[in-house]
């Protein structure tokens, strides 16, 4: 993207504003990425694709600009959410793009009668959460301390917001982790705001396996179609899940994307959005 960019836009839904931006023209994809992130986490892929309509939320995950310390912020809230955006957007034959944490959210939101899931007309999961691995391995004892002992955890969280922890984070999720102003943005609210980082204390602590497991029945009655785009260098997600994924879907298919850790639309933008627009 150059110049000034895209045009931020916002809606309401639940009390939670949701701020995103669009870039191109087209069918419409929607994006959806983990905890202490935001949207711009899925610019470099977007920007590289053609003929679709990429929309960009900032979903509230820890990295979301307008606190919203009334509302509820778990997991489970944040699923339901994301059918109820395509719908506020009035969204058709969606595309809906998951990572990470968002990845299992799509799972989730699979899992319940929510008003939009209609909307949805093919799904795609790169690397993410899934299963009784929500989170994954190694972080799960992070979401149990957050539940156990909070101040521990919010501690964690500012160390995580310095840049030194930016740049560890980064780095245990992407094989060439991006640096400056680019890493630096990828975080949003999370690096700068207090008020943030309390609600990604919020998000951590909803973290549990029953989230994603509760949405079994549902992905393996899903009837549309699936892209599963695996990076095959991550330790957090490894491609037995997606292959276990694959096997549950009615209709998925997965293409490996050589070289890619959990970010793999930073690893590999060029690779992910060629995927998903042949996919589209």
């Amino acid at each position: 993207m150059t110049g000034a960019g895209p045009e931020e836009r916002a809606v309401v839904i639940d009390d939670v504003t949701i701020r995103y931006h669009v870039v191109g023209e087209g069918r419409p994809v929607v994006f959806v990425h983990g905890v202490y992130i935001g949207g711009s986490l899925w610019d470099e892929v977007a920007r590289r694709m053609h003929d679709v309509r990429c929309i960009i939320p900032t979903w509230p995950l820890g990295a979301h600009r307008d606190a919203a310390p009334g509302a509820e912020l778990s997991a489970r809230a944040t699923a339901r959410r994301i059918p109820a955006f395509l719908e506020a957007l009035d969204l058709h034959d969606v595309t809906l793009v998951g990572n990470d944490t968002g990845g299992g959210l799509c799972l989730a939101a699979l899992g319940g009668e929510h008003p939009g899931l209609d909307r949805i007309g093919r799904l795609v999961l790169t690397n993410c959460d899934s299963y009784e691995h929500f989170p994954p391995k190694g972080f799960d004892r992070i979401a149990t301390l957050a539940r156990r002992f909070p101040p521990a955890v919010k501690l964690l969280l500012r160390a995580l917001a310095t840049k030194p922890g930016r740049r560890a984070f980064l780095k245990s999720v992407c094989t060439a982790p991006p640096t400056g102003a680019q890493a630096t943005q990828l975080f949003e609210a999370f690096a700068t705001s207090e008020e943030a980082r309390r609600d990604a204390l919020r998000v951590t602590q909803s973290l549990e396996p029953s989230v994603t497991l509760d949405a079994v029945a549902a992905l393996k009655a899903f009837s549309k179609p699936v892209l599963l785009a695996w990076g095959d260098r991550d330790k957090l997600f490894p491609t037995d899940h997606a292959r276990r994924l694959e096997a549950d879907f009615p209709h998925a298919r997965l293409e490996i994307i050589h070289g890619a850790s959990t970010y793999v639309m930073l690893d590999r933008p060029d690779e992910l959005a060629a995927a998903i627009t042949a996919f589209i």
